[in-house]
């Protein structure tokens, strides 16, 4: 895109992209609220549902993609990186897992899959701040494409980032950069209290009883005491906007730093803050669509089951109900009827009459005997939309005979799954290859290789990808994964230092060190001894032998 140098025709250029940006903001906030809702509560309604099955159902598949706690990363350099870089590549891997679980960005990365389920999308931004990386979760509410008919955000020529900040932030840090127009912003910039988001706990549903001659009903309320979920912010803040824009004159994005209304903070090349030709915002779309930028959302595709569920267990109450406080039918009683049901109703109670003809009842209802049998279907139902079986949840299958009939049925029922994860771990890799890039350009820390030199990440090669180290996020691969790293052993292929590498192990780094120091040493020790004895035992026998007497 052609960015005018002239400043009037900039502005109104980043004006008009900001607006086309926000065409779907305010819609697909009222939607978002409405998933929220039914992923915490079950419901978007009059009240909560009695068994909430969609967040359940969405912890789950989430634990089935993502584990913060097996998810290791590979460094692998590019085709052309010279040899003289490779005793650099163990040390770079190490200090990337260590800089990601410092930075908290397992957690982070955890989050925005989470709701990524509920909201389609999610975006976790990185900066290097301080001495570290830093990584944060950005909702899709705050985001804004220019075509969101394209996928992927490496496709968009301008895209948006709305967030809020504290007046006295932002007094601030324009105090620390030395902004030349502090004051003109500051007085100029809009303050308003931060949004609520996340829906209301109120009225959400009014049920119309009656029109004539006056419009009757009744508005279904939260109860009372439900917590609803929402931050409360009392100070004055400024809405900041973020507009990225591809520059072709520059081959680069240029971010534009805006305050409502309409006020350019900043206006920067991306090579000046961050990294040449690259954006902070990673997407993480595990339901990804070919022409709808923001995906599908599984919490929208869960609500119609959720809803045949609890109006299923609305059912099943009322017959319950029924069954332990029935109904009661009564023929020539006199007396106040009230009284008597409640007479009825009061354990050691009953009514008199002198009518002998009077006569009461109960209106118990049959209970099935399969009154749940519904709700399991429904249950499946969930599963089936997900792609998760019973052997994949460590429930028994009918008509498994042995343990590796159960591990070929988890291994054909998860390929559903599988796909799935695979999408998400490419997200996973985009965002730790952002963390070395970060770390390559602002990490002055030196570190030492494997050849005993030392160096900081800027002599690392440019040329690199990081990767997750075999399928390591998802637990559905590490079975398979672990039986293969000591097939690899026992076969020679790989050494006791790749295999501590390779598994998951507690205290992998005072392994490691010991297995140096300590293990691989006392082997070696032992072999030179055997060899020496070996040597010694052979040298005896060639002694006896040539001392032998030669027979005539």
């Amino acid at each position: 895109m052609k960015i005018p140098t002239d400043p009037a025709a900039k502005l109104a250029l980043y004006s008009d992209l900001v607006q086309k940006c926000s065409a779907s903001r305010d819609n697909r906030a009222l939607d978002y609220e409405k998933w929220r809702l039914w992923y915490l509560f079950g419901s978007d309604g009059g009240k909560p549902a009695k068994f909430n099955k969609i967040y359940p159902h969405i912890d789950q598949l989430t634990s089935f993609m993502y584990s913060q706690e097996t998810t290791k990363f590979a460094v692998n350099p590019g085709p052309s990186v010279s040899d003289l870089q490779l005793p650099k590549v163990p040390i770079v891997n190490r200090a990337v897992l260590s800089e990601w679980h410092a930075s908290n960005g397992d957690i982070i990365f955890g989050h925005a899959l989470t709701w990524s389920f509920v909201y389609g999308s999610m975006f976790v931004k990185t900066r290097w701040h301080g001495k570290a990386v830093e990584p944060y979760v950005v909702y899709p509410h705050d985001v804004g494409v220019l075509r969101e008919d394209i996928p992927m955000l490496s496709r968009q020529e301008a895209f948006c980032h709305w967030y809020f900040v504290s007046k006295s932030q932002l007094e601030y840090e324009l105090t620390v950069t030395e902004h030349p127009r502090a004051n003109e912003i500051l007085a100029k910039a809009l303050t308003r209290q931060l949004p609520e988001r996340g829906g209301g706990m109120g009225a959400k549903q009014v049920e119309i009883t009656g029109i004539q001659p006056v419009l009757q009903g009744q508005a279904n309320m939260w109860p009372a005491g439900s917590a609803n979920y929402k931050a409360v912010v009392n100070d004055d803040m400024v809405e900041l906007c973020e507009l990225y824009v591809w520059d072709d004159d520059k081959a680069d994005y240029r971010l534009a730093t805006c305050a409502d209304p309409d006020i350019v903070v900043y206006d920067r090349e991306m090579d000046r803050i961050f990294l040449k030709g690259e954006y902070p915002l990673i997407q993480v779309c595990p339901n990804p669509s070919p022409d709808y930028f923001w995906g599908y959302s599984e919490t929208e595709r869960l609500m119609p089951l959720q809803k045949l569920r609890e109006e299923r267990m609305d059912q099943i109450t009322h017959i319950l109900d029924k069954q332990a406080n029935p109904p009661k039918w009564m023929a020539g009683f006199n007396g106040v009827v009230d009284e008597m049901m409640l007479a009825l109703d009061t354990p050691g109670g009953g009514v008199n009459s002198d009518n002998p003809g009077a006569k009461a009842e109960q209106m118990a209802p049959n209970v099935p005997e399969d009154l749940f049998k519904e709700v399991a279907e429904i249950d499946k139902m969930f599963e089936e939309m997900s792609g998760i079986t019973n052997v994949m949840q460590g429930r028994g299958e009918q008509g498994v005979r042995s343990q590796a009939h159960a591990g070929q049925l988890a291994q054909l029922g998860s390929s559903r799954a599988k796909k799935r994860a695979l999408i998400v771990e490419d997200s996973l890799e985009f965002m730790a290859t952002m963390y070395l890039k970060i770390m390559r350009k602002f990490d002055d820390r030196r570190y030492r290789g494997e050849d005993g030199l030392e160096f900081v990440m800027e002599q690392f090669t440019d040329d690199f990808v990081v990767k997750v180290d075999s399928h390591s996020n998802s637990p559905l691969f590490n079975e398979n994964q672990n039986a293969l790293v000591f097939e690899l052993l026992k076969a020679g292929a790989i050494d006791l230092e790749e295999t501590l590498m390779l598994v998951d192990v507690p205290m992998r780094e005072l392994l490691l060190h010991n297995l140096k120091t300590k293990i691989l040493p006392q082997r070696a020790k032992q072999a030179q001894q055997e060899q020496a004895t070996q040597a010694a035992h052979a040298q005896a026998q060639g002694k006896n032998v040539s001392q032998m007497p030669k027979r005539g």
